[in-house]
Formats: C-alpha cells, sequence, structure tokens
C-alpha cells in the first residue's frame, strides 16, 4: 500500500496544481501568522473556528458532525475556564465527538476537573488529556506552537498522497497532535510527515480509522477526491 503511495508521489504536479498549492499554503502561513499575533490571555480556543461554513464541503465529517463538535468544544471552553477561573492555559479541540485537552493547568486536580467536565458533556465519545501540571507558556512558546502547525499543515499540503483537510492539527508545547477520520495508510505517512518537521519533539495520533473501500464508498458520488488536493490527479488508494 505504501509503495503505491511512493510511486504515485514521484508524479510531477502541473503548474496550475503548484499555483493552487502556493495559493493555499500562504493563506495558512496568513491564517497562522495572524493568530500569532492575537495570542494573549489565559484560555486559548481551538484553531478549528478558522474556516467557517468553507469547511462544511472540504471536511470528511458530516455538517451535523461538525456542529457537535462546535458546540462541544465551545461548552467545553466555557466550564473550563469558569473553572480555572483566570489560571490555567488550556485548548479544547474536538474531531467526531473526540476532545482533545492541551496547555496548562495548576494542579493535578485541575486537570482531572477538566476532564471530568468534558467527559460529563453530553456526545462526547472520548477525552484526550494532554494536559500539562506546571505555570502557563509564555506568548512566545505559544506563537512557535503555532508556527510549528503552520508547517505541518504546508507540509501535508504539498504531499499529493494526503488530503490535507482531513486532519486537524494541533501543537502543545512542541508536541504535534493529529485527529481526523483517515486510512491507515494516510495516518502512517501523516504521521511519517510530521514527525520530520523541524521543531516537532512528539506525534501523538488519536485518528478514527476507515478502509479505502469506507472512503471511496462516501465519496463516491461528489466531485470531491478524498485522498490528494483539490485540483491534483485523482488517486485511487491500492487494496489492502
Amino acid at each position: 500500500m505504501m509503495q503505491s503511495s511512493q510511486a504515485n508521489r514521484s508524479t510531477p504536479r502541473q503548474p496550475d496544481s503548484r499555483g493552487r498549492v502556493a495559493a493555499r499554503r500562504a493563506g495558512w502561513v496568513l491564517v497562522t501568522v495572524l493568530a500569532a499575533t492575537q495570542l494573549q490571555g489565559c484560555f486559548v480556543l481551538g484553531a478549528a473556528a478558522v474556516g467557517g461554513t468553507a469547511m462544511v464541503a472540504t471536511d470528511r465529517r458530516t455538517a451535523g458532525s461538525q456542529l457537535e463538535d462546535k458546540n462541544i468544544q465551545l461548552t467545553a471552553s466555557g466550564r473550563i475556564s469558569d473553572l480555572l477561573g483566570g489560571a490555567g492555559n488550556v485548548n479544547v479541540d474536538c474531531y467526531n465527538q473526540q476532545v482533545l485537552l492541551t496547555g496548562q493547568v495548576p494542579t493535578q486536580a485541575a486537570k482531572q476537573q477538566a476532564q471530568n467536565i468534558v467527559a460529563a458533556i453530553p456526545n462526547v465519545k472520548s477525552v484526550a488529556n494532554q494536559l500539562v501540571v506546571g505555570p502557563n507558556s509564555s506568548l512566545s512558546q505559544q506563537a512557535n506552537d503555532t508556527y510549528i502547525t503552520s508547517k505541518v499543515r504546508a507540509t501535508f499540503i504539498d504531499d499529493s498522497q494526503l488530503y490535507s483537510q482531513a486532519f486537524q492539527i494541533t501543537t502543545s508545547g512542541g508536541v504535534v497532535y493529529l485527529q481526523g477520520i483517515v486510512t491507515p495508510a494516510e495516518a502512517q505517512r501523516a504521521a511519517d510527515d510530521a514527525s520530520k518537521v523541524s521543531g516537532v519533539k512528539k506525534v501523538v495520533t488519536l485518528f478514527t480509522m476507515i478502509t479505502p473501500q469506507q472512503l471511496q464508498t462516501q465519496y463516491q458520488n461528489t466531485s470531491q477526491t478524498p485522498i490528494t488536493p483539490p485540483g491534483s490527479a485523482p488517486v485511487q488508494p491500492a487494496k489492502p
């Protein structure tokens, strides 16, 4: 399966495809630079809010699932903020009703309470509690994490064998967390790509796994190609 991916990866892109890739990369860099300059306060929401309705058409989640994730994220963020009362620096990301908590909290008790709060929210399937007990990260550290996320995103966009918008990327303390609905081959390729980005200390995958057949069935009646960026030649996944 990976051999098929490597063979396809060597196929050169057409000039118009390179232009689209460059435009997408420029857009992501602009978004992340703006995010880095706006980092302030003790509570930071996940970057999943960027994109708005545009993500509905390109995300592998259904529109209903995206809305549910947004509601869970906002609810969890508000309740944890109330719990901390101005202390700590917590980032909440939700993908396919699976919640990821990153950042810093002042005590072990606060870390456990944050997890309990999220687990009690309706429709939450699981909680990955990656909070660190300790002082808040500095603004420069947060900006560096945002920069790493942008580099990982750009790497995924450049990889013709990955559908970059299938992945949600979060970086905290140099550790990259990947969420998404992906095939085993995509999961391995994304983890490998992310691990090679400078500044990445570790890659943690929190994927919902599907088969290549399930992926093709889901997109067979749409104009979207699920494993290549828009504008690139379609690539059929190899049979397992």
